[in-house]
């Protein structure tokens, strides 16, 4: 009897020190999770999927049969998120999260964005009605070997970016548009409801730099400078460049001498290179 209770208690510490050691160690995954995260304007988009290995297997038309869907990865689904509303192929995509499935053939590919993320694969089937948008897009050799899964956001602007998939020795790009216009003329005429000089600043810059809208920026700075109570440099620096893009010389001219007489009264070196550089711009445009 007392051997039968050593022998238990033994077996007891031997199962409690070999769970305690399996805990401390832990398994190495064999698909590690990636996470991605990008503001793109007024945009955050964020990415999650695990990253399967090649290991000497044939991928695509091996492990990835061509012609079935596929979670795009590994364990759970592939997903991707978007806190504005986005488009793929024109058709808008509201804020929130879908995940992410491929159909993978020779020469093209099917992506689709699928409301329900909450499946460990590809549903036995997918429900249409679950689709919130699909394209199909060429498949492209790269002729380098990519051991791991590869998801990332390849190239961006202000208004899209494209997503990039890429394995083995394939890879997809997938283009992505972006609200961010239909947001700023949001975001603009909602503040410019009850606008200060340097609302009307900021738009114009916006106008200037991004749209490329010359007399909307015009217009802007010329509300700015009308209420400001102390004028500034900078702002006459905005509006002599949109003159210079109107192709009104003269009241350039008007604005590049203010740009003078404020930069020297501030004292700022910036202002008098800007004067100067504006000054010559204006020359060699006449």
């Amino acid at each position: 009897m007392k051997t039968f209770l050593k022998i238990l208690i033994l077996g007891c510490c031997i199962f409690i020190f070999h769970q305690t050691t399996s805990a401390q160690i832990g398994r190495l995954a064999l698909s590690p999770l990636q996470k991605v995260e990008l503001k793109i304007a007024k945009t955050t988009i964020k990415i999650s999927y695990c990253r399967p290995s090649k290991r000497d297997r044939v991928i695509f038309g091996g492990l990835v049969p061509y012609d079935q869907y596929w979670r795009t990865g590994a364990n759970r689904n592939t997903k991707i998120s978007f806190s504005e509303e986005a488009s793929l192929d024109g058709n808008l995509i509201p804020a929130g999260e879908y995940a992410i499935f491929t159909k993978p053939s020779e020469n093209t590919w099917q992506f689709i964005l699928y409301s329900d993320t909450q499946n460990w694969d590809v549903p036995e089937e997918i429900d249409s009605k679950k689709i919130v948008a699909q394209i199909e897009v060429s498949s492209h050799q790269t002729g380098q070997l990519r051991e791991a899964l590869n998801i990332s956001i390849d190239s961006f602007d202000n208004y899209s970016f494209t997503l990039k998939i890429e394995w083995e020795k394939t890879a997809i790009f997938i283009p992505f548009g972006l609200q961010t216009k239909e947001l700023m003329n949001a975001t603009i005429e909602d503040v410019l409801a009850g606008p200060n000089a340097d609302d009307y600043y900021l738009a114009a810059v916006y106008q200037m730099e991004s749209e490329k809208d010359w007399q909307k920026g015009l217009d802007y700075i010329n509300q700015g400078i009308k209420i400001r109570e102390e004028p500034v440099w900078w702002e006459y620096r905005v509006q002599a460049i949109l003159l210079i893009e109107l192709k009104k010389k003269t009241e350039a001219k008007k604005a590049i001498e203010r740009i003078l007489e404020l930069a020297k009264k501030s004292e700022s070196e910036y202002g008098l290179e800007e004067f100067e550089r504006l000054h010559d711009l204006l020359r060699d445009i006449e």
